[in-house]
């Protein structure tokens, strides 16, 4: 099997070589025997037009027109080819009719006698002719040539011009160029019947050359290469089946010979390279066990890292990946903005639904709330009860963070109205208060407990996030309501409502507060 699919191949690529280079060769040569021929027929047909039309000048210099067309009628009958048409310059097959005739007649240069004749010998000229190479005929007095299929055949075509001489100006005037146009077509079909003749000639021979060749070609291949190699085949599958012993026979001084030389070294040195696998699978087998019990405490590892990681903030995350020693998490006062917001009625709702149902309200709500925040970059603070309070923070500057928490808000507040539609009838329709707050707060790391019983937790503390969780009070439901430094921040980017100063607990001043105007609505704007 192995040395037939090789010789296979060998006589493959010997006919693909001999393809490429006889045929090749060949393919030329009947190009060019091709284009002889085509071209001496060409030549033929030139030749035989400027006969014809020779003929014709000489014949209408005489100022006989009757013996002219007599001619033509001979000629048309006498000569080889499949067309011979003469035109007038305005498309009108010539010395049909006495139109011509009739123009000279009026010089007085045509007798009566000329006159009956024609007029015996008029008919009916033939289909008026037109197209681009009788137009360039008239208009560059050169001979336009073309190939034309007609009814199955081809015919090569030439538009000869017949220039209006000064010797012929007296009869026929001197205000154009050229007399006539003189079409003739030859047939090619003889000359196309001689090309495919010589092209099979051609392909049998270079066919018959072909095979011969590679017949001879790859048995000589057989016996030099294939027998060989199907022999260092054989001790190959045997070294592959562990007989180590196996050795190719040596002898040629070719490239053959040394290729068994050097399988023969390579068995050898594959036979000691047996035995010390042998002594290595043993601590392979150990290596791997240990690695398998490695693999498992990671895998275990890697789980307890993802529960843990639902209860930590992004911002933690962030900063643990860059420093694992997490000097960062100490608290430190840094501008944020705070969004706290709440469920409307809360109290109310703990009336009217069970606790179980009612936890379950807030988780499906707030659940939905937590992709929002993320997608907005805020970190979920702290939780209580109905109440979220999300800091926003950002290292492009404060306008960041206050439109984060603004862009969160509205999508909230729009998400919020998606869920009382697909959970109506299941839960009563929710309202938030929302307030947003932008200024400096302590935000880091504390620590609760000491010794083993010690645990830290990340918060944000300070007046920000207190008067923001006042704004979120003081909101209606479904409203966002932000201080005066959040107000200046995104007034570039958001309607906002003055609501004028209002006071809160346990804040010592009035503070100035807005209502952010939901996108498209603009009916009460201070």
């Amino acid at each position: 099997m192995f040395r037939s699919r090789l010789a296979v191949k060998i006589g493959l690529l010997i006919v693909a070589v001999l393809i490429i280079g006889f045929g090749a060769s060949t393919i030329v040569t009947i190009q060019r025997e091709s284009t002889a021929l085509i071209e001496q027929n060409k030549v033929a047909a030139r030749r035989l037009t400027a006969t014809l039309v020779a003929s014709i000048e000489g014949a209408m210099l005489q100022g006989r027109p009757d013996v002219t067309r007599q001619m033509l009628q001979e000629l048309r009958a006498s000569s080889p080819v499949e067309g011979f048409t003469v035109y007038r310059r305005n498309g009108v097959e010539a010395f049909t009719d006495l139109a011509t005739a009739a123009e000279v007649a009026k010089t007085g240069n045509l007798s009566q006698e000329v006159l009956e004749a024609l007029a015996k010998m008029q008919r009916a000229p033939g289909a008026p002719m037109s197209g681009p190479d009788f137009t360039r005929a008239l208009e560059t007095i050169r001979t336009q040539e073309s190939l034309e299929a007609k009814a199955g055949a081809t015919l090569f075509t030439l538009h000869h011009p017949v220039p209006n001489r000064e010797a012929c100006q007296d009869c026929h005037g001197s205000d154009h160029r050229v007399r006539a146009v003189v079409r003739v077509a030859t047939s090619m079909e003889p000359v196309f019947a001689e090309v495919r003749r010589h092209r099979n000639h051609q392909i049998v021979i270079a066919v018959l050359t072909i095979l011969s060749a590679a017949v001879v070609l790859t048995v000589a291949m057989g016996s030099v290469i294939v027998r060989p190699i199907e022999t260092l085949a054989a001790t190959a599958r045997r070294v592959g089946e562990g007989d180590f012993t196996a050795r190719a026979p040596d002898g040629a001084r070719d490239e053959i010979g040394e290729l068994g030389t050097a399988f023969n070294e390579m068995t050898s040195r594959l036979a000691g390279a047996h035995q010390e696998l042998a002594a290595k699978n043993v601590e392979l087998e150990s290596a791997l066990r240990n690695l398998q019990e490695s693999r498992q405490r990671l895998e275990l590892l890697e789980q307890l890292k993802g529960e843990l990681s639902k209860f930590v903030p992004d911002a933690v995350k962030r900063l643990l990946e860059q420093n694992p020693n997490a000097t960062e998490l100490e608290k430190k006062t840094v501008e944020v903005s705070v969004l706290f917001l709440d469920i409307a009625g809360y109290t109310k709702l703990s009336e009217q639904l069970e606790a179980k149902k009612l936890n379950q309200l807030v988780q499906t709500y707030f659940s939905s709330f937590l992709e929002i925040i993320q997608a907005h970059h805020g970190d979920v603070n702290e939780t209580a009860g109905d109440g979220l309070m999300v800091i926003f923070q950002s290292e492009r500057g404060g306008t960041d963070h206050a439109l984060n928490a603004t862009r969160a808000a509205f999508a909230i507040d729009r998400r919020t109205g998606q869920l009382n539609e697909e959970y109506g009838g299941i839960f009563p329709a929710v309202q938030l208060h929302m307030g947003i707050n932008t200024g400096q707060a302590l935000v880091g790391a504390t620590r609760l407990g000491t010794g083993a019983g010690q645990r830290w937790t990340f918060t944000a503390t300070g007046p920000t996030t207190n008067v923001a969780a006042r704004f979120a009070g003081s909101a209606q439901g479904g409203e966002i309501v932000v201080g005066p430094t959040t107000a200046a921040r995104i007034r570039a980017h958001f309607v906002l409502e003055s609501l004028g100063e209002k006071t809160f607990k346990n804040v010592s001043q009035p503070i100035r507060v807005f209502r952010v105007i939901p996108p498209g609505i603009y009916e009460k704007i201070v």
